[in-house]
């Protein structure tokens, strides 16, 4: 090749690379020449793959970011459960103590429940045992001032009755009289506690007619049924008889009523019943 078409070519050469280097249309239509539709699309698709790959990292930003926050909730949660775990264990014991204490106040409050108890029972039988002597004793003052009134109605029998004799069973002749008067009667067989005029409390007589006496401090309704029932066996043996009960007090007023009903005569403190005072009044042969 000649140095002229060299040359030339150069020249060629610097010119083209100069309108690519100052010419943008000039550069734009050489490259359509050069490259295919594909390759001229490249840049966009890049640009347009950048931009998807820039969404995505911010997508993945934001994913990451909500991935922390999660685990922070979810660590912040966890603590949280931790700490309740705690509290919860804390009162599940303190529970457990309450409980324990609570059994063993009901164990002292049981134990003390039974003490009461014992003591209660110790005090029951001591007041039963108080009572009982109370009893006893107030039985024996009413006792002793009960033989202590009959045997001072006995001793003033003559002037209760204003004359006439008698005395207690136990005395020979009254025993001796009052055989006599049952007569047949014996040869029947004892008689009934109740109808047995040897148990009467006082006999005594004026003329033909003999009282049978029952006495009691408080005349009761039994006082008036013995004396009935042991001047109606004096009565069948054929005596002329009156029965009669001597005290301080009626114990009721139903026992007045009974002696009226069964003709048994009375004087009870002040209350002389009309036959008393007829038996009384009555002369002694």
């Amino acid at each position: 090749m000649d140095p002229a078409s060299t040359q030339a070519k150069m020249g060629v050469r610097e010119e083209f690379l100069e309108l690519l280097r100052t010419d943008r249309t000039f550069r734009e239509e050489v490259r359509r020449q050069l490259l295919s539709e594909d390759l001229l699309a490249l840049p966009g698709r890049f640009d347009h793959l950048t931009g998807l790959v820039e969404q995505a990292l911010s997508l993945l930003r934001e994913t990451v970011g909500v991935v922390r926050n999660l685990a922070d909730a979810q660590r912040r949660t966890e603590e949280g459960l931790q700490r309740q775990g705690e509290q919860i264990q804390a009162l599940i014991e303190a529970q457990r103590r309450t409980e324990k204490a609570l059994q063993r106040q009901g164990e002292q409050i049981q134990a003390l429940i039974e003490a009461q108890q014992r003591t209660e029972g110790v005090l029951y039988r001591t007041e039963e045992e108080l009572r009982e002597l109370v009893n006893w004793q107030r039985g024996e003052v009413g006792r002793r001032d009960g033989e202590r009134y009959e045997r001072d109605m006995i001793r003033t029998a003559p002037s209760l009755f204003n004359g006439g004799q008698g005395g207690t069973v136990d005395q020979p002749w009254v025993q001796q009289r009052l055989t006599e008067l049952l007569g047949s009667l014996l040869a029947g067989g004892m008689f009934e506690p109740e109808a047995d005029p040897f148990l009467a409390d006082l006999l005594w007589w004026k003329g033909e007619q003999v009282a049978v006496v029952e006495i009691s401090l408080q005349v009761n309704g039994y006082d008036v049924f013995r004396a009935a029932r042991r001047a109606e066996t004096l009565r069948r043996a054929g005596a002329q008889t009156l029965a009669v009960v001597i005290g301080k007090d009626w114990t009721s007023l139903e026992v007045r009523v009974e002696a009226l009903t069964r003709r048994v005569q009375w004087k009870v403190g002040s209350d002389l019943s009309e036959g008393f005072l007829t038996f009384r009044r009555a002369m002694s042969p």
